[in-house]
């Protein structure tokens, strides 16, 4: 699943990696599709600087992609969190996800973690670096949430 913003909102503090993505789906499963989306940037890690008025933009056309590729598969009907998988040392995580939408089709997703400072955030750093040069050039690349 799933997909970048800057800082650290704090609001995760103790939140497993199972429990933020279980959130996200919640939210994507009601069809809270700009709620799930603003949960996933607010969950990623990232030391990126981006003005919020194009963070902005960035959302609302996720927001967008995401409802369109949930509706052409009749929305998610349900999820299950597979497995969680804590590393040795702590650092990082993978989350398992089994996806059923609508339409019947199933899909597995894999979320990866890490630990900052105690707070477990979304790692995808190098995928939003590359969304945003791709915003810039107006060309929106492909959602993160694997809808």
């Amino acid at each position: 699943m799933i997909l970048f913003t800057a800082g650290c909102s704090g609001g995760n503090a103790g939140k497993s990696p199972k429990d933020i993505e279980k959130a996200i789906y919640n939210e994507l499963q009601k069809g809270n599709y700009e709620k799930a989306v603003e949960m996933l940037f607010e969950n990623v890690e990232s030391d990126d600087d981006t003005p919020a008025e194009q963070k902005a933009e960035v959302m609302k056309a996720f927001t967008e992609k995401t409802k369109q590729s949930a509706d052409a598969k009749g929305g998610l009907k349900s999820f299950e969190i597979l497995e969680e998988k804590i590393a040795e040392d702590g650092k990082t995580a993978t989350v398992t996800t089994k996806v059923t939408y609508g339409n019947g089709t199933e899909d597995t997703q894999n979320s990866t973690y890490v630990n900052k400072d105690g707070v477990w955030k979304l790692n995808m750093n190098k995928w939003y670096i590359l969304s945003k040069e791709r915003l810039n050039k107006k060309k929106y690349h492909r959602h993160i949430i694997l809808i």
